[in-house]
């Protein structure tokens, strides 16, 4: 009898990955500014691949682009010779859902008012500036140990 193949197939997004750091970054950057009553810049991704116009709303969606994370769940539910294993259904949504999150979270930022947002951000802000906040422990931590876990080296 032939034992089944199942090897990892995913990989991490680089997308999420440079979107995370440059968060993270940012909201070290925010937290010591709004301490010390500075002026705070817009919280935006890297403008790596759009041109950073908030009025060209056919353009918002691309710092947060899924396609490769989707078209690694596509591969991995598709090939029967080598189906992957559970951990890349796991990670590649995982994935998939952070970064559609993170846009939303995006367009709400930026359609709300001032009072409100800084009642919603500083405290928040505040934690996810930590090494240990949720931007790196809890999300980026999260998809290398599922990375882990399916390449079966933990």
């Amino acid at each position: 009898m032939a034992e089944p193949k199942s090897t990892q197939m995913s990989h991490m997004s680089q997308v999420l990955v440079d979107l995370l750091q440059d968060l993270t970054q940012q909201a070290e950057t925010e937290q010591e500014d709004r301490r010390q009553s500075k002026q705070c810049q817009w919280q935006m991704p890297p403008k790596k691949d759009w041109s950073g116009n908030l009025f060209k709303w056919s353009e918002l969606d691309t710092p947060f682009d899924s396609e490769d994370p989707n078209q690694e769940l596509i591969d991995v539910v598709s090939a029967s010779e080598n189906p992957g294993n559970a951990g890349d259904l796991i990670n590649t949504n995982s994935q998939i859902e952070y970064l559609a999150m993170m846009e939303r979270a995006f367009r709400a930022r930026h359609t709300m008012t001032f009072s409100r947002g800084v009642a919603h951000c500083s405290a928040r802000r505040h934690g996810q500036s930590k090494e240990g906040g949720p931007l790196k422990r809890s999300v980026l931590k999260y998809l290398e140990d599922l990375q882990k876990m399916s390449a079966g080296s933990v």
